[in-house]
Parts: C-alpha cells; sequence; structure tokens
C-alpha cells in the first residue's frame, strides 16, 4: 500500500494520523481515497478536479506537476506527500 503523509494542519482530518496507508494506481485515486477513508480532507487538498494552488504534491522526492500532475502513477512502496504552503515574509 502506499503511504500519504499528512501536514500538520490537516491532521484533525485524520484523527491526527501523520501517515495514511491507501491502494491506488494514481495520485487521484489515492486522493480520493484518502477522502473516502477521512472525509474532509479532500475539499482542503482539492479545488474540483485540480490541488489547491497552495498546495504541492510529492510522490518520493518528485512533485507531481513535473511528472504526470495527478495521473503520476503510484507503486505500494511509494509515499505521496502532501504539502501546504508556508506564509512568512
Amino acid at each position: 500500500m502506499a503511504l500519504i503523509r499528512i501536514p500538520g494542519a490537516l491532521r484533525q482530518l485524520t484523527a491526527n494520523l501523520a501517515e495514511v496507508e491507501i491502494e491506488a494506481a494514481t495520485v487521484r485515486a489515492a486522493l480520493a481515497a484518502l477522502e473516502q477513508k477521512h472525509p474532509g480532507i479532500g475539499g482542503k487538498v482539492m479545488d474540483g478536479a485540480t490541488v489547491k494552488p497552495f498546495i504541492r504534491i510529492y510522490v518520493g522526492p518528485d512533485d507531481i506537476e513535473g511528472l504526470q500532475g495527478l495521473d503520476t502513477p503510484v507503486t505500494a512502496r511509494d509515499e505521496i506527500s502532501i504539502i501546504p504552503a508556508i506564509a512568512g515574509g
């Protein structure tokens, strides 16, 4: 199963879990499965059919924007990281 790493700001939606195991073939399917397991988290990450502009998703060390986007394949050994933007100045 692939592992989705949940940022601290979203853990209240996953019963404070830092990681959630998901079985999926693509990042899109993994996020849909995450939403099914933990309703409400999808709306914090997705804006309809796209990732919100202030969220980055990585498979391993690679941003999915440089891969196949939400259609990036996922294997059972992959780690998916949800990374929100950090404001500051």
